[in-house]
């Protein structure tokens, strides 16, 4: 019996490797052949590792008419001598270049998935030409798996898609959460103790983790100078960055300075297993401004952590307020300080937050039920001839 064929479309390697790694070899398990299309990273020798199929492809992130023709002409030569069931595709810039370039090719079906919006602070005739771009994307696709219920909502009103076309599986995230790797083992323990002991941590000591792309956009700016201001009084308490840095949307001189300078915080580049960080962390620090579904927040949750964050779009549904951690109204330092510092002074919040977290990852999130759910999405894709 011949395989299925799914080929993945995304534009970064850290993207393609943390959020379908585990997914791949699930669906590989039952009957899917993957090939999964990034720019070049180590994560392509991660995922070749584990028996994925990979192919680099050239692609920037930032707008550039020359880049993107290449980007354009190097995946359509692909799919002209390459063809799959069904082409998913994902994040900006990969999804219009995908999207292009598949139906360029008469690949047999596009899958879009929506896991938010670049353009989510943008207003005027800017929003209105991102806005077009996605009605394009959603328009050659014959699905569209949204990561979150908000976001669907949203889009359905603005009519960038039909409702009929788009969907969302259980409470929302595009891979749900390993309870079997993230949780509180004691092998993860013990992981986590030689982390804060690398960092030269005493059991007494605080320490506040971020993990994820390093920019303006994920709150890095607001969290630092927040953290800068509790340190002042609190000779207990640090921060630990944890991931990868985007200099598109650059860090102020002020921040980077900081984060360079300071003396308890730590930085640590993005790495392939991060357990071990939340492990070693008291809270989990998310205020990006925008997401359309904050994956590691979940995973955080699913460590017993706190987790904190700004009361925006994605991140309402990834955070529950006063059940996995605190939401804080306004994207600002000062707010965000204030809200740490509940955290700080409260180890018994923390701990409830950190339980009740838990249990809601348990009974929302597993990514075993939410992989069925997406695999009997793509074989409905495929036996639909519609």
């Amino acid at each position: 019996m011949r395989k299925k064929k799914i080929c993945v479309v995304i534009g970064s390697a850290m993207n393609l490797h943390s959020l379908y790694k585990d997914q791949f070899k699930f669906l590989q398990e039952n009957g899917y052949e993957i090939t999964g299309v990034a720019p070049d990273g180590i994560e392509h020798e991660w995922l070749q590792n584990d028996g994925i199929r990979t192919k680099i492809i050239h692609l920037k992130r930032p707008p550039s008419p020359v880049n993107d023709l290449w980007s354009l002409l190097q995946l359509s030569w692909f799919f002209m001598f390459n063809r799959f069931d069904i082409v998913s595709i994902s994040t900006p810039k990969a999804s219009l270049i995908g999207a292009l370039a598949a139906s360029l090719t008469f690949q047999k079906k596009i899958m879009y998935t929506l896991r938010g919006r670049a353009y989510e602070m943008e207003t005027g005739w800017k929003r209105k030409f991102y806005e077009t771009i996605e009605k394009f994307v959603c328009a050659v696709s014959v699905k569209v798996f949204c990561i979150s219920h908000e976001l669907k909502d949203d889009v359905i009103k603005s009519g960038i898609c039909k409702k009929e076309k788009i969907f969302v599986i259980g409470s929302g995230s595009s891979n749900g959460v390993d309870l079997i790797k993230f949780n509180l083992s004691l092998e993860n323990l013990e992981q986590g103790r030689k982390v804060r002991k690398k960092l030269g941590l005493k059991r007494e000591d605080l320490l506040i983790l971020y993990s994820g792309r390093i920019r303006k956009d994920k709150g890095i700016n607001e969290l630092v100078l927040a953290f800068n201001r509790i340190a002042l009084s609190r000779k207990n308490v640090f921060l630990l960055i944890q991931g990868k840095y985007d200099h598109f949307d650059s860090l102020t001189e002020e921040v980077l300075f900081l984060i360079t300078k300071h003396p308890r915080i730590f930085q640590e580049g993005w790495k392939r297993n991060t357990e071990k960080f939340y492990a070693a962390a008291d809270i989990f620090a998310f205020p990006s401004h925008r997401e359309g579904f904050g994956n590691v927040a979940l995973e955080a949750s699913a460590m017993e952590l706190p987790v904190i964050g700004f009361n925006v779009i994605g991140c309402r549904e990834s955070i529950s307020h006063g059940v996995s951690g605190l939401l804080i109204d306004e994207i600002n330092s000062t707010q965000l300080e204030i809200g740490l510092v509940e955290l700080i002074e409260k180890p018994k919040l923390r701990k409830e937050l950190g339980r009740k977290g838990r249990c809601r990852i348990e009974s929302e999130f597993d990514s075993k039920i939410l992989w069925r759910e997406l695999l009997n999405s793509y074989n409905n894709i495929i036996h639909d001839d519609n």
